[in-house]
């Protein structure tokens, strides 16, 4: 029987989560691993290296590790992303009364809290951005979930369910990566609750991102590159990126 598109994706996570605790892997072991043949195994491992998260050698596969992948910059590690330039920018967006949605990610808790003190009523899935009720005039509700391992996401079928139950005026997304085709996050289980977060917003839906992301699709898709309507970066797009991503009608602006 076929598998769903479901399985794939839920099989190829447990790929990587298996290669972060072991580093590597050969194809035979992987294939006996997950019960699938050698051919299914490559065929994941294939996709997985298009999406830069390992790179494969003859007879197995090493987990890339997010460090190794900035080294390999020509313009070496990227400066922290200066997440306080974007609120100045969102100002005119954030009227009182409005609903906004913000995944969770490095930079978003810091965010939530500047967001706290307007207005809003705050839904996210970032455990982190629990704050005293007397800092702000914003509400902030956490979605509920499973916690993610190594980030401060809650995701899962409660989570995904949680955001099914509002519609946003605005949406916040910290992504691991983007080109002019996709947007993507570091794991599928993010991916699932971000796009519900998408289908559910009726205003402007935001992208931020740090400017080595930009070009590179790493990791599983959120949704496609023109249902964003603006990408927020720390890096400059050269004229070719600007083009692409405005053929996508996404509006970039440089923090």
């Amino acid at each position: 029987m076929k598998a769903t598109q479901g399985t794939v994706f839920r099989r190829q996570e447990a790929l990587i989560t298996y290669l972060d605790r072991y580093d590597y892997g050969t194809v035979s072991e992987l294939a006996a691993r997950f019960r699938v043949s050698e051919v299914t195994i490559r065929r994941d491992l294939l996709f997985l290296e298009k999406k830069q998260l390992i790179e494969r050698y003859y007879g197995g596969v090493k987990r890339i590790k997010k460090s190794e992948k900035m080294a390999s910059k020509r313009f070496g590690t990227a400066a922290e992303f200066p997440w306080q330039r974007l609120l100045p920018a969102l100002s005119p967006l954030l009227r009182e009364k409005k609903l906004i949605f913000v995944g969770a990610g490095q930079w978003s808790r810091e965010l939530i809290r500047a967001l706290a003190d307007f207005d809003l009523t705050i839904v996210t899935n970032d455990h982190s951005a629990l704050i005293d009720p007397k800092a702000g005039r914003a509400l902030v509700c956490l979605c509920g979930g499973e916690v993610e391992s190594n980030s401060t996401a809650l995701v899962g079928d409660i989570a995904t369910l949680a955001f099914s139950k509002y519609t946003a005026d605005l949406c916040l997304i910290e992504a691991s990566g983007i080109d002019p085709h996709e947007i993507t996050t570091a794991t599928l289980s993010e991916s699932f609750v971000y796009r519900r977060m998408f289908q559910h917003t009726k205003g402007e839906k935001i992208i931020y991102t740090e400017g080595e992301n930009i070009g590179h699709a790493r990791g599983f898709m959120i949704d496609r590159t023109f249902m964003a309507n603006r990408l927020f970066s720390n890096r400059q797009l050269s004229a070719i990126e600007t083009a692409q991503f405005s053929a996508q009608g996404l509006q970039f602006s440089l923090l």
